[in-house]
């Protein structure tokens, strides 16, 4: 009873705001490949749905790709692909059918990371309003 209650503060206490965002991604994880469903994601880390249990303190590593549109209108594919420590995971109590949720934060990106996450989550900010 105690761990769920702290797992509910260790989710809720972020460094930055997350935007939400559903979209499906590969991560690697004990030397396999897995899908998750991104759920919301920040220049910090990011959350997700998972079918498959991983370990708190674990290393993935995540790859995404979101398709954009950049101000010449000619559509881009832009990807992330980078590594992660599991922060939390929960049982998963949405609508979802997957039995985890997952709390990741990045692991130090660097200054182009950095830039490239924000170019990212402002491309996938533009597509979810275009919606």
């Amino acid at each position: 009873m105690l761990d769920n209650i702290l797992n509910f503060f260790k989710k809720r206490k972020r460094a930055s705001e997350r935007l939400s965002f559903e979209v499906m991604f590969k991560y690697h994880y004990n030397n396999r490949d897995y899908m998750g469903l991104l759920k919301d994601i920040s220049v910090n880390g990011f959350g997700f749905f998972s079918s498959h249990y991983v370990e708190v303190g674990k290393e993935i590593e995540m790859e995404v790709v979101v398709d954009c549109k950049e101000p010449d209108a000619d559509l881009r594919w832009v990807a992330l692909k980078e590594k992660a420590q599991i922060r939390w995971v929960g049982i998963n109590h949405s609508s979802k059918p997957v039995d985890y949720d997952i709390g990741c934060e990045f692991i130090e990106p660097d200054n182009a990371t950095r830039e490239k996450l924000t170019k990212i989550l402002n491309q996938m900010l533009r597509k979810s309003h275009s919606r």
